[in-house]
């Protein structure tokens, strides 16, 4: 009979890898694809306007080879060193213009992407407290945890059952087809 009470006393102990769960979960995927393509976009952006700037910088060569032309008059000079002072000034607003908006653009993303990130986070912890609570776990770790020095706070848990796997079928399970695990 006391044998019978301890093992009914026995916490029911269950171990998951959040991170694992986190990187396969078909959601997660699906998430860094669509922000991927959002960072091309920015890319492609910034390489167009890379090329208008290339324009101009070519404008100020052929400027710059007429200004060392010695049989240049000194009238033509100096209206020649205006128009590369001015075509300069473009260049350079260009230039701030570009990483302006490539700077505002990735932080509105980078934004975004948190924001996705944790929201599936969360849904990830709700679906293991849920597949926890029914399957009767006194406590759930994640095994994946570490403390600063990098090193797992569980070396060992006795009797711990691994739901890792579990959790990613049934996380997968509502995937697209031809999309998941």
């Amino acid at each position: 009979m006391a044998m019978t009470s301890a093992v009914a006393d026995k916490p029911q102990i269950g171990v998951v890898d959040i991170q694992r769960l986190f990187k396969e979960y078909y959601r997660t995927e699906e998430a860094q694809k669509q922000f991927n393509q959002d960072y091309a976009a920015i890319q492609k952006t910034v390489n167009q306007q890379l090329e208008q700037i290339n324009e101009v910088v070519l404008q100020l060569k052929s400027l710059n080879d007429r200004l060392k032309d010695e049989n240049l008059d000194e009238n033509a000079r100096y209206k020649c060193a205006q128009e590369f002072k001015l075509i300069d000034k473009k260049r350079q607003a260009l230039l701030a213009e570009m990483k302006q908006v490539e700077f505002e653009n990735k932080k509105r993303v980078a934004r975004r992407k948190a924001a996705s990130l944790q929201g599936i986070m969360s849904e990830i912890r709700g679906k293991v407290i849920s597949f926890a609570d029914k399957q009767k776990y006194d406590f759930v770790f994640d095994e994946s945890g570490k403390n600063t020095n990098q090193i797992s706070f569980f070396i060992y848990l006795k009797d711990a059952t691994d739901i890792t796997s579990e959790m990613l079928k049934e996380l997968n399970d509502s995937a697209p087809e031809g999309g998941g695990h």
